[in-house]
């Protein structure tokens, strides 16, 4: 290697060797993500206790680095009724990472993940030297590295850099030899038994993280059966027997820390969210109190009442079940996987594209290579079959996390970079799609934070939101009458059935639906004067204009043709639809944040917190537009359970009979969802007829044929002040109008509300 380039890469190396070390621990986000959590804990185990059990000791670490909420999916496991906890990975990459995290904590994860990238580059610039001047060589796999998702996920404390540095030596060894003569055509040497032995070594751990990833083998074993024959059996003895050994020796010291071979093997397995220091989490083991020094080897055994909330099995049971492919399904996500907006390979890893394109250019002739592009391809249809809903690597993810541990197959796919040109199409993608990501590696400090914010700008926005994965961080999803809504974070904002969005801003907003939307109505809101609001909903356009003294909301219908999308989720169609909404102005609207019902105890809420939302325009989903201008407000009143008393605040349920004397069905099933439906409620009114509370609690009705009766129970609460009151139940066309403002008497009695009851002190 020529001293330039070996002194380039000696100053780039060392450059991302060094600033790990620096970087702040927390970062964005400030605490542990997706399944970081377990393997951080598993390095300081190993490093500190030197084993893999989970114990209060652990637990405390967290804090150490990690104070700033709590820490959730830290997956553990047991056998024996959570009496023994042990956390539930594969522990090779905590292994590796141990001296360094016993030194520096999770910056010495970082910098274990930064020299294992480090060493790969040194590696694929071996590679390519082979068959290219030093220059390309090293600039090429500069960018093949740098300018991918395999850069950012350095800063997760996870194997995925691990499972890449895996495939990159398998690989290297494999492919060993000057292989120009099976480039042309004739038989080259197979790598020597050693170069084999570590090849089949080295891909192992990461065939235990994803069994999926055997299938790399298939073209290294391919080279050594095209080598001559009196070197054939031994260059596949070698791999397998390098394979071997480390399975062994993997599968020893798993079983002698854990009494499994592999950790998914374990009888019941959690995600437990950690609360406070000095506890086990709940979901695991009641509180375990441990003394800080000295240091307890062996903690005693601490039985749990009943098995955890939320135990799984743990076997690879998923692994080798029969799939059930459901092609439209299959077709789409591999749509998503090649370009969708939050996944896609050509966003997210485009020198994979240009190694395939190079490939075809000048080494489709290599037989070996093939068979690599077929495995890669099996890879992804592995995911793409046996996870439909989590093949881009579940609740945690950046582009596509688990096809990122492959990502450095497709540089071995290369031989010549011919023309040179495409390096420089592979920097100008990267700087295009990966830029925000690869500055802002733990996140940009955004409103509504997430890992995947960049994609709000252009031009992700041009590419598809990937509508199969359950939830898509930073985005909002609520079900409305049967029809899944959902949209970003940062623009959309559900109060109840009204969406909130904001002004100044395009909220593209997608509703999926089991049945087709021939016609829709929205009633449109602004919640600022002189505001126009446009509107568009399946490629049909409407401006809504609040100027010149316009009434304050309007309402819009729109008849679409098709749908955006047919999609099919669970072999059921699913027609989905694009609404377009960008108010022109807006106006600051506060609003508190309140804590979600599951809050750790251990971490307080701070009142002074407070978001303002800057909102355009409110937007009601009505439904199919069925009735909504039809006469349905005739109804006869039968047995009503009123109350004659009641406490003050008190709750009671109160049952009421009523039958449709009307020519229209009340809420009809084939009406697709919306907000306007056919409800019963109540009023309270004061003994001269003033009224105390108009809105009361409502209660659903279901589908109510012309002539058919219902019974439905109130949640009716007691004013908060003694009195005498008139309870008054009505009936309402939600979002329309009162039964009782279109000539409908009410069910009126009267009720005495009493004291509500004074605790007694003991």
């Amino acid at each position: 290697m020529s001293r330039p380039v070996a002194l380039t890469l000696v100053c780039l190396s060392l450059f991302l060797l060094a600033f790990p070390l620096t970087v702040g621990k927390p970062g964005l986000p400030t605490n542990l993500k997706a399944d970081e959590p377990a393997y951080y804990l598993m390095a300081l185990s190993i490093a500190r206790d030197h084993d893999l059990r989970a114990d209060v000791r652990d637990i405390d670490r967290l804090f150490e680095e990690f104070p700033f909420g709590p820490t959730r999916n830290l997956i553990l496991s047991s056998d024996d009724n959570w009496h023994t906890v042990h956390f539930g990975k594969p522990f090779a990459y905590s292994l590796i990472a141990a001296p360094f995290a016993a030194l520096w904590g999770a910056n010495g994860m970082v910098f274990c993940n930064m020299l294992m990238l480090v060493g790969m580059l040194w590696l694929s610039v071996l590679y390519l030297r082979r068959y290219n001047d030093d220059s390309l060589a090293a600039l090429f796999a500069a960018g093949f590295f740098l300018m991918s998702t395999a850069f950012a996920y350095v800063f997760w404390l996870q194997p995925e850099v691990f499972n890449m540095a895996c495939v990159t030596l398998c690989l290297f060894c494999g492919f060993r030899p000057a292989d120009e003569g099976e480039i042309a055509g004739a038989v080259s040497a197979p790598p020597g038994a050693i170069a084999m032995a570590i090849s089949g070594g080295a891909l192992i751990p990461a065939v235990l993280n994803k069994p999926m990833f055997l299938a790399l083998a298939l073209p290294v074993l391919w080279v050594a059966w095209r080598g001559p024959r009196e070197k054939r059996w031994g260059a596949l003895g070698a791999w397998l027997g390098g394979a071997t050994l480390v399975l062994a020796v993997l599968g020893a010291l798993s079983i002698r820390a854990t009494g499994h071979a592999i950790a998914y093997f374990g009888k019941e397995r959690v995600g437990a969210v950690v609360c406070e220091p000095g506890k086990m989490p709940p979901m695991a083991l009641p509180s375990i109190a441990l003394p800080s020094a000295p240091v307890i080897k062996d903690p005693p055994a601490v039985a749990s009442e009943a098995p955890p909330a939320g135990a799984r099995p743990t076997a690879w049971s998923w692994i080798f079940r029969l799939p059930t492919i459901v092609w439209r399904e299959l077709f789409e996500n591999l749509g998503y996987f090649l370009w969708g907006r939050h996944t896609g390979l050509l966003l997210y890893l485009p020198f994979a594209a240009i190694a395939t394109l190079l490939f075809v250019f000048n080494g489709r002739r290599s037989s070996a290579r093939w068979v690599l592009l077929a495995s890669l391809a099996m890879v992804a249809l592995a995911f793409l079959i046996l996870l439909p809903f989590n093949w881009h690597g579940g609740g945690g993810f950046l582009g596509n996390r688990y096809f990122v541990s492959v990502y450095p197959a497709f540089l071995f796919l290369l031989t010549r970079i011919r023309p040179g040109w495409l390096t420089a199409v592979g920097f100008a993608l990267g700087g295009t799609f990966l830029g925000p990501v690869l500055f802002t590696p733990f996140g940009a400090p955004v409103p509504e934070g997430t890992l995947q914010a960049h994609v709000r700008n252009a031009p992700f926005r041009y590419f598809p939101l990937e509508l199969s994965i359950r939830q898509v961080p930073g985005y909002e999803s609520q079900n409305v009458s049967g029809i899944r809504v959902q949209g970003r974070r940062d623009v959309f904002l559900p109060q109840g059935e009204e969406w909130w969005l904001r002004g100044n801003s395009e909220s593209e907003i997608w509703m999926s639906s089991a049945k087709p939307l021939d016609r829709v109505v929205f009633r449109v809101q602004s919640a600022a004067p002189d505001n126009d609001v446009d509107v568009e909903f399946a490629g049909e356009h409407q401006t809504v204009s609040f100027r010149n003294g316009a009434p304050a909301e309007a309402r819009i219908t729109f008849t679409p043709k098709h749908p955006d999308r047919l999609r099919s989720q669970d072999a059921t169609p699913v027609y989905a639809y694009r609404l377009d909404v960008e108010p022109h102005r807006g106006r600051n609207q506060n609003w508190t944040r309140v804590l979600p019902p599951d809050t750790c105890p251990g971490f307080a809420y701070n009142p002074r917190i407070e978001d303002t939302f800057f909102l355009g325009a409110r937007v009601l989903y009505l439904g199919s537009g069925e009735g909504l201008d039809a006469d349905v407000f005739h109804l006869g009143w039968g047995a009503v359970n009123s109350p004659d008393s009641m406490a003050a605040g008190a709750h009671l349920p109160v049952t009421v009979e009523l039958s449709n004397r009307s020519s229209t069905a009340w809420n009809p099933s084939a009406r697709n969802g919306g907000a306007a439906t056919v409800k019963l409620a109540y009023h309270w009114l004061t003994a001269e007829g003033a009224t105390v509370e108009w809105d009361g609690r409502r209660a659903a009705l279901g589908e109510v044929a012309p002539g058919g009766h219902v019974s439905a129970t109130l949640d009716v609460v007691a004013p908060a002040q003694p009195g005498t009151y008139t309870l008054a139940i009505d009936a309402l066309f939600e979002h329309v109008a009162w039964f009782s403002e279109r000539g409908v008497g009410m069910r009126t009695s009267a009720v005495v509300v009493t004291p509500a009851a004074t605790p007694t002190a003991n």
